[in-house]
């Protein structure tokens, strides 16, 4: 059997505290026979996607971009691999930017399964390189309060979605802020070794479904039974809130004067690939029965706002 590989990707400064924690994920994992490498993003030339109305990434993947970048090497590389590792630091409540540019070029729908399937299938840009992998997160703040690293996850799960990677750990890391601090959190330290461990181990057994497999440390203090985060929607008049990072509902109660959900088992959450044809699908109708006969109608006003630049300021020369 071919030797599985987990690729790492790095949002953080070189030599930084994320960088850190995924080195000590990655050692754990190399030492249970997997080969890892490990992509530093800020050393890549990779810029913010320029949403093509025509969208030649969906039919000629990362070749047919207008950019000419690493983005083709990057999402190669994903390809090319069994397992998935991103970390990043938190800077203000949520990731430093190159997260989104990385998560915009490299997945998004040109990397959706659901879609695939709703056009007949991948495209042949990918080359029968189709897996739904296991994947690992890290989320490093400097902040004392969790509530100001409250988005670092949560941004973080959404590189994930498209390209159904099945997240079966993740470190959410705060209080470490100074260059090599890291390494005196023994705690983090450990969690990052286990977190390599189980990326290993789901990489190396294939066979396993690893939708909705959490691997990692559960905790009753984490609301959300699924993605294992406590991240909500809660609107009031309502009985129920949602997870914000996978859907899921969760009933309302109040125990002894606490606040407690109860989680019906969703099989169509966005953890799911049920619940990426629900998207799909909520996007086709949208389009079909929304949009379509109201297009007519606002042809000229949008074709005056397109001539309208006289306030658009560009950068010099």
């Amino acid at each position: 059997m071919a030797e599985k590989k987990i690729v790492a990707f790095s949002a953080g400064r070189k030599y930084g505290n994320t960088e850190i924690y995924i080195k000590t994920a990655l050692i754990e994992a190399q030492n249970m026979g997997v080969d890892v490498e490990l992509i530093r993003l800020n050393d890549c030339n990779l810029q913010p996607c320029k949403a093509c109305p025509n969208m030649p990434c969906m039919a000629k993947g990362p070749a047919g971009c207008i950019l000419k970048d690493d983005a083709e090497w990057l999402l190669n590389k994903f390809l090319e691999s069994d397992g998935y590792l991103l970390g990043a630091p938190v800077w203000s409540l949520s990731p430093c930017g190159v997260v989104t540019d990385f998560r915009d070029r490299i997945f998004g729908p040109k990397m959706d399964v659901a879609g695939w399937a709703l056009s007949g299938g991948a495209p042949e840009w990918i080359r029968g390189r189709i897996q739904h992998r296991p994947g690992a997160l890290i989320s490093v703040g400097g902040a004392l309060t969790e509530n100001w690293t409250s988005l670092g996850l949560a941004t973080l799960y959404t590189t994930t979605f498209s390209a159904q990677i099945n997240v079966i750990d993740h470190l959410n890391v705060h209080a470490v802020a100074d260059p090599g601090e890291a390494l005196t959190r023994k705690d983090y330290l450990q969690r990052a070794k286990y977190l390599g461990q189980n990326l290993a181990y789901a990489v190396q057994n294939p066979q396993i479904d690893w939708t909705k497999r959490f691997l990692g440390e559960t905790s009753e203090d984490e609301a959300c039974p699924g993605c294992q985060n406590s991240l909500l929607l809660a609107k009031p008049g309502r009985d129920y809130v949602e997870c914000a990072i996978c859907g899921r509902k969760g009933l309302i109660a109040i125990e002894n004067g606490k606040l407690k959900f109860d989680w019906p088992e969703d099989h169509g959450d966005r953890l799911t690939v049920a619940g990426k044809f629900k998207h799909m699908r909520e996007i086709q109708y949208h389009t079909r029965e929304i949009f379509e006969p109201l297009k007519d109608s606002v042809k000229e006003d949008y074709a005056a706002l397109k001539r309208n630049n006289d306030f658009v300021v560009k950068p010099l020369d």
